[in-house]
């Protein structure tokens, strides 16, 4: 089954897991075109990756250390109500 989702309306929506943990915040999405359709990789959640965004990931050259951005693979979102989105996992799943 194939969703279609506005992903701009998704950029900093509040991502919780399947116990009720706050996950982060989308700041990133993955996609890559296929024809006419874009289909999205996986989503990027956290500080992380909202720095990687304003292209302050090179931080880590003058010795920062900033933590990785939560990667969700399309298929763990479930954006059956897109304005509030949750994972079909825990946190700590997708870290592990």
């Amino acid at each position: 089954m194939s969703e279609k989702v506005h992903v701009e309306l998704l950029i900093g929506r509040r991502v919780v897991d399947a116990n009720g943990k706050v996950a982060g915040r989308i700041h990133s999405i993955h996609a890559e075109r296929r024809g006419d359709d874009c289909f999205v990789d996986e989503y990027h959640l956290g500080t992380a990756a909202f720095l990687s965004r304003l292209g302050i990931s090179a931080a880590r050259l003058i010795g920062w250390q900033l933590a990785r951005a939560v990667r969700v693979p399309w298929y763990q979102l479930d954006l059956t109500d897109p304005e509030r989105p949750c994972l079909r996992c825990t946190v700590e799943e997708l870290k592990g």
